[in-house]
């Protein structure tokens, strides 16, 4: 399996663990207005796009918001969010190497800097 098709598979891994685990915590606790919302994974793996989502109502208010976003680009992971304590370091556990992340959503000069070394 070649470098890309690694990561993106762990990427998968590691969102659908996260997904389940939320699922688990809102099948515990169905009338616990705190618990979260329904989970779910998007991978589009033709524009290397990975999320997790969550979706739903709390009674008449609307839950729409992205936990985690990251994207693969020049064999870098671009991590436009991550709202999820210790994602980075379950991706990090499976494999994937701490010097390929980017942290895309802080000052683009910076970001830039750091997808350009090697």
């Amino acid at each position: 399996m070649d470098r890309l098709e690694q990561y993106r598979s762990i990427i998968q891994k590691v969102l659908n663990e996260h997904a389940q685990l939320s699922q688990k915590v809102r099948s515990d606790r169905p009338d616990d207005l705190d618990s979260p919302a329904e989970t779910i994974v998007i991978c589009d793996e033709k524009n290397d796009n990975y999320l997790l989502v969550t979706v739903g109502w709390q009674e008449y208010k609307r839950i729409h918001s992205i936990l985690v976003h990251l994207r693969i680009v020049n064999e870098k992971i671009h991590v436009e969010w991550n709202g999820v304590e210790y994602f980075a370091e379950d991706l990090i556990e499976q494999g994937i190497p701490e010097s390929v992340f980017v942290p895309a959503f802080g000052d683009p000069n910076l970001s830039e800097a750091i997808a350009t070394q090697s």
